[in-house]
């Protein structure tokens, strides 16, 4: 599955050891812009921004999640998952 739409099917994101309820996640599947914002959420009380081109170039891990050099361990989650 492309990484966008697991974005955009997700309620909620992993990062490394945190669960957050991003401020904003969208990246159109079909137009998106390499320097399109896909994701802004509060981590650590630092502004955390990821673009689509952060997200096309995660590294795919085997349990399902990402890798991203800047951020870490990165997974979506859906409301369903959490139960």
């Amino acid at each position: 599955m492309n990484i966008l739409q697991l974005l955009n099917q997700s309620d909620y994101i992993q990062i490394n050891n945190q669960l957050i309820k991003p401020e904003f996640m969208f990246a159109s599947e079909d137009y998106a812009e390499d320097d399109d914002v896909a994701l802004e959420a509060q981590l650590d009380g630092a502004e955390l921004v990821l673009t689509v081109a952060d997200l096309e170039d995660a590294t795919p891990l085997a349990d399902g999640a990402y890798w991203i050099e800047s951020v870490g361990y990165l997974r979506f989650l859906s409301r369903q998952a959490l139960h």
